[in-house]
This record gives C-alpha cells, sequence and structure tokens, in this order.
C-alpha cells in the first residue's frame, strides 16, 4: 500500500498486520547450499493459516515453493531430499521429496495422523497414538469417560523404513491392529507399560533412539520423567514384527534425576546432553546442562544423582537454556539475556562463547524453534532488532564463528510502513529491584507532549519481551495504538526470563503484589520526565498477561481500563482446573496457607476494585479454564463497574483463526481507543471506522 503523501509513511490497519507473512522454522541441507523454512499466511477467506515449505538456493539467491499447504517437521535426509509433514484426510502425515520437486510421496500411513518424527538409519521414527486402544472399545462397551489422571497413555514409538515404503504398492491395505505393515514396526512394545512418550532422539551412528517420557499423558505428571536407551537394527528389526518385542531390539532405562530429559546426543552417540534443575522441581528455578558419558555409566539400578556421573557445563551461564543443538561444530544453547535471545557455544567444559547473530535477537514469539543448526554446523535463524523485521538468516561456518547471508527479505515489504520506535528503559521498583522493559513510541513523538500509557504484559511468568521493532505477536494492535499517539511498555517484570535465577524467584509467594510494584514504579518514572498522562494508564496481556492486567485492575488505582486475555481469577480456581497446576510461584498449596492464596489472587480485590476491565477467553481453555472469566466478570457486573467478556468457542489456552484473531485485535483497539483516547466504544467498527467485514 502507499499514501497520497509519499513524503510520509503509511500507518498500517489491523488486517495489515494480520495478513503480513510471518517468518518460521528454517533448516539448513548438510552442505548449506539450500534453505528450507515456513512462511504462515493468513487466509481470511477461508480462515485458516497457512505455513507451506520454501526452498531458498544459496548461490542463486532465489526463492521457490515446495508445497501448497502447510507443513511442519522438515528434516534434511540429503542435499537434495527431505521429509516434512503435511495434513491429509487421514490427519498429520509424513512425506518424502525427492530431488525437492512434485507433491512428495507419502510415507506414513497411521490412523488418526502422527505427531512428529525424526530421521534414523534408513527411514525415520515417529511418535503417534496407538490405534484400536482399550478407550475406544471401553468406549463402544460401556460409554464415553475420562478417569482423571489415571489414565494410561496410548503414545507409541515406530519405525518406518522408507526404501521398503515407497515400494510398496498399498501401504493402507498391509496395516494391522499394531500401527504396523510390513515396513513399519512399532518400537514402544518395548517398553515394559504404557508410558507417554514426549520426544525422541535418535543416534543412527549407534543405532540408538534415546526417549523421553513421563509417567502419563497429563501435564500434572511432567516431572515424573524416565529416559530410555533404545538399540535396533535397522536392516533387521522389519522381520520381526509379531514375534516377542525382545526381539525388536534392547531397551534400557537410563536413570537420570526427577525431571530431567534429555537435549540432545553427541554426533557419534557416546555422549548425552541432559536438561536438569538440581535446585528443585519448580517453575522458578532454571535448568542447567549436564553431559552423561555413557560408557561411564555403571548403576542401571537406582537414579544418578547430580555430579555422579553427570558433568554440568551451564554452571557460568546463570540463565535458562531454551533449546540446544549437538554438532560437528559443538554444542549451541538458546537464551534470553534480559530482552535479547541469543544463542551461545558451549564447551564440554563450560567455557561460553557469545556467537555474534549481527545484533538481532531471536525471533520465537509465534513459531517454536527461532534457531537451527544441523550437524554440519551450519546455522539457521530468524531475528529482528529495533529497527529490523523478521527475516530469516543463514550462517556458514567460518573459523570460530560465521558468514551470514539474509534469506528473506521482510523487511522490504514494511519500509515504508511506520512502525514507530523502540527501546530498551530501566527503573527502580518499590523494592528497590532494576526492572528493564521495551518502550514503543510513535514515530513523531515530542518529550514536551504527554501520552497515555499502556502496557503490554508478556505470559509467563518465565518468558521475556524482546527489544524489537515488531514481533510476529498478533494478540494485540501495538503498532495501530501507537500510531494513534499511545505509548506502549513491555515490562520484563520480575520472574522474567534473562535476569539470572536470582530475579527469577522474585516473585515466589509474592505474585501480583511484586508485579504491580514493577507497574506502578513504572508509570512514576515516566511522569517524572514528563511526557505521560498518568489519568490514562492502561494493562493488556495473556496468560500471566492477563493474571498481571485483572490484577492491577482491582488492586490499584491507577489504571483507567485494562484488557486481561486468558486471565486467572483465584489460585483456587487454578489449583482445582488447571491441566498445569504445579507451575506457579507459589510454595505452598491453598490447603496450607489460605492468606498467601487469597491476598495474591485478583478477585481478593473486588471489594475496592473500580477499573473497567474486558475479559477475552477460550470456551475450551484447560490451562485457565473459562470459570476464570465468568467469576470477575459476574463479580465486577455485580458491582456495577464496567465490564466486558468475550468467549472464543473451541479456542483453548492459546492460537485463533484468522477472524477470531481479528475480531480479537479490533476489541482491544476499540477498548483502549475508547478509555484511553475518548473515542466511541463501538466492537462492530474496524480500525478505520468501518463495519467490520473479512475482505481484503
Amino acid at each position: 500500500m502507499t499514501t497520497k503523501d509519499t513524503s510520509m509513511k503509511y500507518k498500517p490497519m489491523i488486517k495489515d498486520m494480520l495478513l503480513l507473512p510471518v517468518m518460521g522454522d528454517s533448516w539448513g541441507n548438510p552442505d548449506g547450499t539450500i534453505v528450507a523454512f515456513r512462511k504462515a499466511y493468513a487466509n481470511m477467506q477461508e480462515n485458516k493459516t497457512e505455513a507451506p515449505c520454501f526452498l531458498f538456493d544459496v548461490q542463486t539467491e532465489t526463492t521457490h515453493r515446495l508445497t501448497r499447504r502447510g507443513t511442519s517437521n522438515i528434516r534434511w535426509l540429503t542435499n537434495d531430499s527431505l521429509a516434512l509433514l503435511k495434513r491429509t484426510e487421514n490427519g498429520i502425515q509424513a512425506f518424502l521429496f525427492e530431488d525437492l520437486i512434485g507433491e512428495g510421496v507419502q510415507v506414513t500411513d497411521h490412523p488418526g495422523g502422527i505427531q512428529s518424527f525424526e530421521l534414523f538409519a534408513n527411514g525415520l521414527v515417529y511418535l503417534a497414538q496407538k490405534p484400536n486402544t482399550y478407550k475406544e472399545a471401553r468406549q463402544n462397551k460401556f460409554g464415553n469417560y475420562v478417569h482423571v489422571e489415571e489414565e494410561e497413555s496410548d503414545s507409541a514409538l515406530y519405525y518406518v523404513d522408507l526404501d521398503a515404503q515407497i515400494q510398496s504398492k498399498d501401504s493402507r491395505r498391509d496395516f494391522d491392529a499394531n500401527g504396523g505393515n510390513r515396513t513399519t514396526v512399532e518400537l514402544s512394545l518395548l517398553l515394559e507399560q504404557p508410558l507417554h512418550i514426549e520426544s525422541l532422539l535418535p543416534s543412527t551412528p549407534s543405532n540408538a533412539i534415546f526417549i523421553n517420557c513421563r509417567t502419563k499423558d497429563d501435564l500434572y505428571f511432567e516431572y515424573e520423567t524416565s529416559c530410555f536407551h533404545i538399540i535396533i537394527d535397522p536392516d533387521t528389526v522389519l522381520e520381526q514384527e509379531g514375534a516377542d518385542p525382545s526381539s525388536l531390539g534392547s531397551i534400557k532405562q537410563i536413570m537420570l534425576p526427577s525431571g530431567a530429559r534429555i537435549q540432545a546426543v553427541s554426533p557419534d552417540g557416546s555422549k548425552l546432553l541432559v536438561s536438569h534443575q538440581e535446585r528443585g522441581l519448580k517453575q522458578y528455578v532454571q535448568s542447567d546442562l549436564w553431559i552423561l558419558d555413557l560408557s561411564t555409566r555403571q548403576d542401571q539400578l537406582k537414579r544418578l544423582t547430580p555430579h555422579e556421573h553427570l558433568q554440568c557445563i551451564t554452571q557460568d551461564l546463570d540463565q535458562e537454556p531454551l533449546e540446544a543443538f549437538w554438532s560437528e561444530s559443538g554444542i549451541h544453547v538458546r537464551f534470553w539475556d534480559e530482552s535479547t535471545q541469543k544463542l551461545a557455544r558451549i564447551s564440554e567444559s563450560g567455557d561460553v562463547e557469545e556467537i555474534d547473530l549481527l545484533g538481532l535477537t531471536l525471533d520465537a514469539t509465534l513459531f517454536a524453534n527461532p534457531v537451527h543448526v544441523n550437524q554440519q554446523g551450519y546455522l539457521s535463524f530468524r531475528g529482528n532488532s529495533p529497527t529490523e523485521v523478521t527475516d530469516i538468516y543463514l550462517g556458514k561456518p567460518k573459523g570460530d564463528g560465521f558468514e551470514y547471508q539474509r534469506i528473506t527479505h521482510n523487511c522490504d515489504r514494511v519500509k515504508s510502513w511506520d512502525l514507530g520506535t523502540v527501546e530498551s528503559i530501566r527503573w527502580t521498583s518499590k523494592d528497590g529491584t532494576e526492572i528493564e522493559g521495551v518502550l514503543h513510541k510513535p514515530s513523531d513523538f515530542d518529550p514536551s507532549k504527554k501520552y497515555p500509557l499502556l502496557f503490554r504484559v508478556h505470559g509467563g511468568p518465565a518468558a521475556s519481551s524482546a527489544n524489537c521493532l515488531l514481533n510476529s505477536d498478533t494478540t494485540y494492535p501495538m503498532i495501530q495504538l501507537i500510531n494513534k499517539g499511545i505509548l506502549i511498555l513491555e515490562p520484563n517484570y520480575r520472574g522474567s526470563l534473562g535476569r539470572g535465577q536470582a530475579f527469577l524467584e522474585l516473585n515466589v509467594d509474592n505474585l501480583g503484589i511484586g508485579d504491580l510494584w514493577d507497574l506502578e514504579s513504572a508509570i512514576d518514572h515516566l511522569s517524572a520526565q514528563g511526557f505521560i498522562d498518568e489519568e490514562n494508564v492502561g494493562s493488556m496481556g495473556w496468560s500471566q498477561g492477563g493474571y498481571i492486567s485483572s490484577f492491577v485492575a482491582m488492586h490499584s488505582t491507577r489504571f483507567k481500563a485494562v484488557s486481561a486475555g486468558a486471565a486467572l481469577c483465584s489460585w483456587y480456581n487454578y489449583f482445582s482446573g488447571s491441566d498445569n497446576r504445579q507451575s506457579y510461584n507459589l510454595s505452598e498449596s491453598p490447603f496450607e496457607n489460605r492468606e498467601l492464596y487469597e491476598r495474591t489472587a485478583p478477585i481478593s480485590g473486588i471489594d475496592t476494585a473500580q477499573t473497567p476491565i474486558m475479559f477475552q477467553h477460550g470456551e475450551n481453555d484447560q490451562r485457565v479454564p473459562l470459570t476464570s472469566a465468568m467469576e470477575m466478570y459476574r463479580a465486577l457486573k455485580a458491582k456495577g463497574i464496567e465490564t466486558e467478556l468475550f468467549v472464543y468457542p473451541g479456542m483453548g489456552h492459546g492460537w485463533l483463526s484468522p477472524r477470531e484473531n481479528y475480531a480479537l485485535m479490533v476489541q482491544n483497539y476499540r477498548w483502549f481507543a475508547h478509555h484511553l483516547l475518548g473515542e466511541e466504544l463501538d466492537f462492530t467498527m474496524d480500525d478505520e471506522g468501518n463495519a467490520l467485514t473479512i475482505e481484503a
């Protein structure tokens, strides 16, 4: 789009933001000559988001589209062949693309689809649910019900030989009750009892597959982990189908500490990189990375303790390791450092060397896995900065570092757009703690004027807001509100990642209260600089950000309006109804310390509450059940306080289809344009003042 006055930048509308392609995951092929990446598009007419696979030729600097529809889990087999996941009529299945042309050959046909896969030996290993489970048999015989936190997992692990599968004329015809055919075998039969298999890490050099498991599917059991070492002969394992499970191969449990998980395998398969929270299994305790040398592991009968056979390599990195890669060029770890997400190379002795990423921060707001290091040491990542929007880059190993090449040019698409400015700021909270945050200003910011202030509070709390011009999060219409003359501050409040273990623990048993200190002190800090209107302050956030926003609305008189998405009402409600009730920063249960649970709950401030609140919530949210929003909404209504509640049918804790995403952003725009700028409150009008329509 262009403006009539070419001397002025175009101020994008909400639809522009939704229709802007989002850069996704990327994977370089073995010799770094081609990069496969995903790019997401919002299809407003069909109300879905597609993320097809594209290929970038490094030498010619040209890009072509490999798939028509959305994909995931891209893995290179050779320099000119890859496998990925695509949706079919029978769920998500794996496809092989040889010579990188055509629509690919389907190489799995698992009933209901598969969850993920990794390359191994002559084929791939994949995770899926077992077909024809006891749950289905029970439903047909007795009825459909769930025995809460007592159900056995249907999770299973399979190996498929690609050559044999491609040669098979009709894989569906031969599929048997165990989920296998003459080209596929179920390896999870080696387990002595049903377990939920979280992830798999194959090692072809050692014919080994390592799996991370937990006791049951429910997230409540996330710390009841177990890890296994499976060894098979890929050339003969298919011949054992239907035989005694023990003939498939061997399996041993790796007796790691409770809660530990395998993160990576050394290139030769002799060592494991293990993640473990030595100081305690709590959300506010950072993990460390440990190396386990499989050749020195002696005791198979008891769980290993840290330092017994495990060697810590992150003792000098006081940050949470988010992701790790072990390639021929070493161990690379992704982590937050305040409002910048970084990558470092860590030696087996614990030396930390930060990787220069052109001054960019890794963008992990929408797609997971913003960086990938292949076995040959080629690096691909998506990054942004305070002046650059997100693009994908390839890093070629050069000496101890990388030589970079930009492979997408999303920045060119928005160079005529007015996206405001962004900077990192610091202030001192009520208890003397230094807090850092990201301040967004209009491009024509005038420090002599007074602006409304709006907080955008990130979720977590163990997360962080990035110091970047524009990320891929489309929950809130930040650019549109900035261009209306509102300052937006993203506070990296106490408990955020990027400031070390001590900072993570600052909101333990102080939830809401310490967060309010951090936000109110930010108001004081900016007010002292003379450019905010203290009478026009709001807050918006989702999940933990929704909790904090609702807490400050009910416990402070300094906020004019709040938007709370997926917001927790009380910790009693959360403890009783959440699928992940152990993931909060309170040290005791509600039955041990009722006073603690009451004073840290938003609803406990209802007697003095006066701030208008808009709630947005997913109907099927299992993390923060809808009853949380309903309770606060009903309480505010009963007191005569202005409140709105929007419920999204079919939505869980996050992720909306494009049309619903559009509605959610418009609701937030209208809410704050009304309360902070005095505009009409009409949720049926878009940000241009026109009747809502999905047409582009």
